[in-house]
């Protein structure tokens, strides 16, 4: 009966015209840049892989899962970076399976001090539900449960549509002196992306599998960070890096006006130590200020990152976290897991040195580079 329950209400929201989808929220949103960000596409040197992997509400039967792959990479000659991207997410009984394939680019202004990234995104996206695992009031019997048939017409099997999304990230270098032998640089980005676009500016794509019109709805995600390196133990090289970061997100109908529409604010700090090992916290919920009405959570994070020998060699980030409920769903949803990994190929050519021969070169003004946690 429980299990009958919750397919009917899940039924009533696929009725309901004025039901607006949420896109799936990563915890850990400096581990998948470009999720966060296609302007982030191709920031680091080489061939990234991204792979992160979502459960949550672990406790709920066929809870809410999604995963995410993501392959970019960089051509400094064309001061320009290229991406493909996949997603998948699954949810509820029935249940419903949303899949998208994506291609990215991005385009850089570089000088020594800043950078300017712009990016765009194209999505095919499907929508997939199994009608005949719902269940409907009028199917049920009182005494002898399940046995009749239901008149409700089954609606699409499946749904297509196009999207777009595009994004703009300044990132910058600050020099903080502490004495006058030792000078710190401090690097911070500011960002914002606006994803399904048609949504925003006109008539966005029909997700409804009955037809109603309903369209997705656009999204805008305002983000920055800091990366401020410390020094201990002098003298023998042993450095700590704090990295406070915060996402702002709002999405439906109008996402420009935060109280008519779902919003998310995710804030925090990340320690990084001797460049390896990565811990965080960051706290989750739809305003800046606690709310006993919203429901609020932290996350707990732990990384470990590769140290190269050299800027050319292949590295690695494996990231692991959890969100634990502190009001709203309660501990009973047994809380979310996200596990993060990413693999950079330092060593494959670009356009630029497979060129070489016929006189093409590395544009001379190199651009801000990137450390391996973030941003």
């Amino acid at each position: 009966m429980k299990k009958t329950t919750t397919i009917f209400l899940a039924v009533l929201f696929l009725y309901c015209s004025s039901t607006r989808a949420q896109d799936p929220v990563l915890s850990q949103f400096f581990a998948n840049r470009t999720y966060l960000n296609p302007a982030f596409t191709g920031l680091e040197d080489g061939l990234q892989l991204s792979t992160t992997a979502r459960n949550q509400w672990f406790a709920a039967d066929r809870g809410y899962t999604f995963f995410t792959t993501t392959a970019e990479w960089q051509e400094p000659c064309w001061n320009s970076g290229f991406g493909i991207a996949l997603t998948h997410a699954q949810e509820g009984l029935a249940p419903i399976a949303s899949s998208s394939a994506s291609l990215m680019y991005s385009y850089v202004i570089p000088s020594e001090r800043n950078n300017w990234h712009f990016g765009v995104k194209y999505a095919y996206n499907q929508k997939r539900l199994d009608w005949s695992e719902l269940t409907f009031s009028d199917q049920l019997d009182p005494v002898f449960g399940n046995i009749y048939g239901s008149v409700v017409t089954p609606g699409k099997e499946s749904i297509d549509f196009h999207d777009f999304s595009f994004g703009v990230v300044r990132r910058w270098d600050s020099k903080t002196k502490t004495n006058r032998k030792h000078q710190y640089n401090t690097r911070s980005h500011i960002g914002v992306s606006i994803n399904h676009m048609a949504s925003l500016f006109g008539d966005g794509p029909d997700e409804s599998f009955l037809g109603t019109g309903t369209e997705v709805p656009a999204r805008i995600t305002l983000h920055g960070g800091t990366i401020i390196p410390l020094e201990f133990l002098r003298g023998v090289g042993r450095h700590l890096t704090l990295s406070p970061n915060f996402r702002f997100e709002s999405q439906g109908p109008n996402p420009l006006n935060p109280v008519k529409s779902l919003t998310l604010f995710s804030g925090g700090i990340y320690v990084i130590f001797l460049n390896q090992f990565t811990t965080g916290l960051l706290y989750h919920s739809r305003a800046p200020l606690a709310g006993a009405k919203h429901t609020n959570s932290m996350t707990l994070s732990a990384g470990f990152s590769s140290q190269p020998q050299k800027k050319k060699n292949d590295n690695f980030y494996l990231g692991l976290s959890v969100d634990v409920n502190t009001s709203g769903l309660g501990i009973r949803s047994n809380n979310v897991y996200e596990l993060n990994l990413r693999y950079a190929f330092r060593g494959l050519k670009t356009f630029c040195d497979r060129g070489q021969g016929s006189g093409r070169k590395r544009p001379r003004g190199k651009s801000l580079d990137c450390p391996h946690f973030a941003y």
